[in-house]
């Protein structure tokens, strides 16, 4: 197996055997080629998704969003409300990936290094970073938010006592890194139970003042949450965790991709997140940041190579199939075509077009966050008497209607409802089909 260092050396000689001879590696024009990327765009029609109307307007543009739709290769059989799970990625990528993996396993020792060298850590670093709005030395590469976030809650130093804050409602893969924080280390985990929905922002602040304090060394935050879509007041919460002496991991899961300032205009020490959501990459990128100056203080989940500074420390996994970050430039190129928050706007409103059906025909429906503007456009509701395993099951089943169950919480019991996760290019006709199949199915269900 080669290191990344022996890696590096390895690039050098790879780079003599491009000019030498067809044999060597060389990035496939669509991801290579930025020049490339953008006929492609042009060709299909993405030129037209320039627009000087305000983002509110562009929202409820239907013919807009059809541009947008053409970029893609959908399953025509089935209305994917379940993209908060992972995003479609575009044409481009899925062409560009399947190409990239029969251009890697054709000669893998040769092509491999090139493809880390010639594209992952170069152009796929800066176009990620430009996407979070940071330097690109301070982000590493990972595979996706787990990674990510339990680089940290892992690898942070904590002792018996200290205190680390989180939430019933944060993605169970970081509580169960926290669980095992304190079966090893002997941390104490203070744990929010928040009301479902939370009534407002101020509410949702107080519950975290209540629980940092002297002893507080972690706060974990969700933005949003993946279980109920709620946002957090996350600035506000930092500025008290930081008035505490306590740092901020913040899971930036569900927002990357729909923030302008992602990472630093929220306040946080650190952040995770993947890229396959809703920056649309391919499935197997994600991305570390964390302030400079904490990064020495963190355990890397894998020792990395000797003399491996800075953000860098993280990014050794051994051998990965470096095609995933080639095919990700495109889907990159694709969302900063988009913008976050033309792509944010649209979400939050089939969010609330998906809300007003739900409540007109379904009027004891209750929903986990109390209006779509405290979402990003997941919307997750509860039908009293009705089984939501069963519900999702019927939807896809007889419907052709994807959505999410979100039962078997082991953080929550509580939450037993359905998530409805529209994309961007998502019509609205296909959000009132949804409805009206909900509405068929759950009165079948409780005929």
């Amino acid at each position: 197996m080669m290191n990344r260092s022996n890696r590096r050396d390895f690039v050098g000689t790879a780079a003599r055997l491009a000019v030498a001879g067809p044999a060597a590696f060389a990035v496939p024009v669509a991801a290579h080629d930025r020049q490339a990327l953008e006929k492609w765009l042009s060709e299909q029609g993405a030129d037209s998704l320039n627009d000087s109307r305000p983002h509110t307007a562009i929202a409820q543009d239907e013919s807009y969003w059809a541009r947008v739709r053409r970029l893609y290769h959908l399953q025509q059989d089935v209305v994917n409300l379940d993209n908060g799970w992972t995003n479609p990625a575009p044409a481009a990528a899925v062409d560009e990936l399947t190409r990239g993996a029969r251009k890697l396993e054709g000669l893998p020792a040769e092509h491999l290094p090139g493809m880390w060298e010639q594209v992952s850590t170069t152009r796929l670093r800066a176009a990620l970073a430009s996407a979070m709005n940071v330097p690109v030395a301070e982000i590493a590469l990972v595979r996706n938010a787990t990674e990510a976030l339990n680089t940290v809650l892992l690898g942070y130093r904590l002792s018996a006592g200290d205190e680390v804050v989180c939430s019933v409602h944060d993605y169970y893969a970081m509580l169960d890194a926290l669980e095992q924080r304190r079966a090893r280390d002997g941390i104490v985990l203070k744990i929010i139970n928040p009301p479902i929905p939370v009534p407002s922002a101020d509410a949702i602040a107080s519950l975290y003042r209540d629980e940092i304090g002297q002893r507080t060394r972690l706060v974990l935050l969700t933005h949003p949450s993946n279980l109920t879509g709620q946002l957090l007041p996350v600035r506000r919460i930092a500025d008290m965790a930081h008035s505490a002496g306590a740092h901020v991991v913040l899971d930036g899961a569900q927002s990357l991709g729909l923030l302008e300032d992602p990472v630093r205009s929220l306040g946080c020490d650190y952040y995770g997140a993947s890229a396959h959501k809703w920056l649309g990459t391919p499935v197997g990128l994600g991305v570390l940041w964390m302030r400079p100056e904490h990064v020495s203080g963190i355990w890397p989940l894998i020792p990395p190579m000797p003399g491996e500074k800075g953000m860098g420390r993280f990014e050794w996994i051994g051998t990965a199939p470096e095609y995933i970050n080639v095919a990700s430039l495109p889907a990159l190129a694709v969302h900063a075509r988009l913008g976050p928050s033309r792509k944010a706007a649209r979400l939050v409103y089939l969010a609330s077009i998906v809300r007003a059906a739900i409540a007109r025909s379904l009027p004891d429906a209750r929903f986990y966050a109390s209006a779509p503007t405290m979402t990003l456009g997941l919307t997750t509701f509860e039908l009293p008497g009705v089984d939501s395993t069963k519900l999702q099951r019927a939807l896809r089943d007889r419907e052709h209607i994807l959505v999410q169950a979100m039962t078997g919480i082991r953080s929550d019991p509580r939450i037993r409802g359905i998530r409805v996760s529209p994309n961007v290019y998502t019509s609205t006709a296909e959000i009132h089909r949804f409805a009206e199949a909900c509405i068929r199915q759950v009165s079948a269900m409780r005929a």
